[in-house]
């Protein structure tokens, strides 16, 4: 029902109540995402993979008393989960804007917690990702010293698991670029694909 955009991932991510939208008809593929709107994309997509949510008591970040009784509970159960450790011991910085690294972090970290399977249910009894070393990665530019050692992992990870939906031919990943609602949406479709 978003007038803005006919991405398929957006509508699997509406389908599951991951997105709301930013109005009734609007979903804004092209804006950025602030950290308190992931921590809500997150917890519904957590829900959504059959993966139980904490009780979203307070973990002691002091910037987020400003926002909603829903935000504040989002943002404490991705902390309970162990998907966030916020921006210092105390911080979350909940309107800054989710890095393309922070949220290959994010979604590596959830997807840890996550069974595999329609809803955490499957019938497999292990599931092995198997990969070409050579073709481990195609980025260049996440072997800088700007992205750290977990942040790399997380982004070679996704990469190859299909998350990003990136074709072998892109070589840049653009890590400390804001990550967009279209390409969240597009994200969280294939996690939990």
């Amino acid at each position: 029902g978003f007038t803005d955009t006919t991405s398929t991932d957006v509508d699997c991510i509406a389908y599951y109540g991951i997105t709301k939208g930013t109005t009734a008809t609007t979903y804004e593929p092209a804006s950025n995402i602030p950290r308190w709107q992931m921590a809500l994309y997150l917890t519904r997509f957590a829900t959504a993979a059959g993966v139980t949510l904490g009780s979203g008591a307070d973990q002691g970040f002091t910037d987020i008393s400003g926002y909603s009784a829903a935000i504040q509970t989002a943002i404490n159960q991705l902390k309970q989960l162990g998907v966030t450790t916020g921006t210092t011991a105390t911080t979350y910085s909940p309107g800054d804007d989710v890095t393309r690294e922070q949220m290959a972090m994010f979604i590596n970290r959830l997807l840890a917690l996550t069974l595999p399977g329609p809803g955490g249910n499957s019938d497999a009894t292990s599931i092995y990702i198997v990969g070409n070393a050579a073709d481990s990665y195609n980025y260049t530019d996440i072997d800088g010293g700007s992205v750290t050692f977990e942040g790399h992992n997380s982004i070679v990870e996704i990469y190859q698991l299909g998350i990003t939906g990136d074709a072998y031919t892109v070589r840049a990943f653009n890590p400390s670029s804001a990550i967009t609602r279209a390409s969240m949406a597009t994200w969280v479709a294939n996690a939990l694909a």
